[in-house]
């Protein structure tokens, strides 16, 4: 009899554990422009989590409006929630884009604004790519270290003096603000946080399941000369800086692009790549 009481106090308690195991709320922020690599990479490191854990991580989407979202890519995306109606959430993911766009919204006092709203109100702040800038526009990498895309490295120590630049790294781990470097870079960032919350083993199963290599260090490339960084994104690839030499007119604009292949694919067909054309 006393036996079966043991068991039963331990199942009891195994069940009641396993009911309190903590849920990790993720939201990422959506905004037209940005680049789908740096929120599908981290998204798809969670909803994995989320698999794998039976439920110890949910992934939402949260943007400024309820509305369609589209990616540098064109791609939509309808958001869960936008900022007012969004529960409340443990990491808040912040994808990057072109610099163009990057440059337009570092001014944009609402996307500011929100970012130093919950800065003290979620456990991580995690920028991919660029979106490092808005972070420190709106004062969140202040005296801290930081990463962000190789290309815009130079540009980005130079606009923000007071931030410790990181290079030949995927990502930096400040505790409660995570920037990565490049695109891809977000998987290693978002692995990292898996790894955090639920361990080494997890974090390794997630990155098997992608099959995918995490790691932390790596050696940059050179970054190209002669980039037009604050131009808009080249409408075939959507890469965040362009050849300021390489572009084509269409109905009296100009179009930079990141190569000749990309100016001569638009050169065959530029109302494919032009909305309302």
């Amino acid at each position: 009899m006393r036996m079966i009481f043991l068991i039963v106090s331990f199942l009891t308690g195994a069940v009641a554990l396993y009911a309190q195991t903590p849920v990790v709320k993720v939201a990422v922020l959506l905004y037209p422009g940005m680049e789908l690599q740096d929120f599908a990479g981290p998204a798809d490191v969670f909803i994995k989590a989320a698999e794998i854990t039976r439920g110890e991580y949910q992934l939402y989407t949260v943007s400024m409006k309820q509305e369609w979202v589209y990616s540098e890519g064109h791609v939509g995306i309808q958001p869960d929630y936008t900022i007012r109606q969004m529960p409340k959430m443990d990491v808040l993911v912040i994808p990057g884009a072109s610099m163009g766009t990057i440059d337009s919204l570092s001014k944009d006092s609402a996307m500011l604004s929100l970012l130093r709203q919950y800065q003290d109100s979620v456990s991580v702040v995690m920028s991919v790519c660029t979106g490092a800038y808005l972070l420190a526009a709106a004062g969140l990498l202040d005296h801290q270290k930081a990463t962000t895309h190789f290309f815009v490295a130079d540009d980005f120590a130079k606009a923000f003096p007071g931030i410790t630049l990181v290079r030949d790294v995927r990502y930096v781990d400040e505790g409660n603000i995570l920037t990565t470097a490049g695109v891809t870079s977000g998987i290693d960032g978002a692995l990292r946080l898996v790894e955090r919350y639920s361990g080494d083993r997890i974090a390794a199963m997630v990155a098997r399941g992608m099959q995918y290599t995490p790691h932390r260090e790596e050696a940059w490339p050179q970054a190209p000369t002669g980039m037009n960084l604050k131009g808009d994104a080249d409408v075939i690839c959507g890469m965040i800086a362009i050849d300021k030499n390489v572009y084509a007119e269409y109905k009296g604009k100009r179009y930079y692009f990141c190569s000749e292949t990309c100016k001569k694919a638009f050169l065959k067909n530029p109302g494919k790549y032009v909305p309302g054309s």
